[in-house]
């Protein structure tokens, strides 16, 4: 019973997450500059290369691609209460040219990019970071400019 009860709280876990960025408006770019990309970039891992080297990144967009859960076995269960096999929630992103990149195509850009996965979790603080500093900007540049 232990498992059939841990099993629901973790697909509600999951569907309920999946769901929160699925339905987000991905419409405030994230950019390798700002804080929230780099600390986005030093965790995530490119899907074709392990060569995680970002120094040289400048001028790029991170547009979401998608959300994947990988099942794996859980080497750290310890006991019976512990479930032995664990799912990953994953997100996808593309790094595009921050130039050529598109907020309304799907694929964001055609040319030049690098595709990358990171923990759920990480991306979602990383995103609502960038889109909170963005208001915070948002906000001081129209009160210094327009009161």
């Amino acid at each position: 019973m232990r498992f059939s009860v841990a099993s629901l709280v973790m697909a509600f876990a999951t569907t309920t997450a999946s769901a929160a960025v699925r339905d987000m408006k991905m419409d405030t770019p994230i950019t390798t500059d700002s804080k929230a990309g780099r600390e986005l970039l030093s965790q995530a891992r490119r899907v074709e290369d392990n060569n995680n080297v970002y120094d040289w990144i400048s001028g790029y967009s991170l547009k979401f691609q998608g959300c994947h859960h990988v099942q794996q076995w859980n080497a750290e269960a310890d006991g019976e209460n512990e479930p032995k096999i664990q799912t990953r929630r994953l997100v996808r992103f593309r790094m595009c040219p921050a130039d050529t990149c598109s907020y309304e195509n799907a694929s964001g850009c055609k040319g030049g990019y690098g595709d990358y996965i990171i923990d759920l979790d990480l991306y979602l603080q990383a995103y609502w970071q960038n889109k909170v500093e963005m208001q915070e900007w948002n906000c001081e540049y129209t009160r210094i400019n327009e009161c």
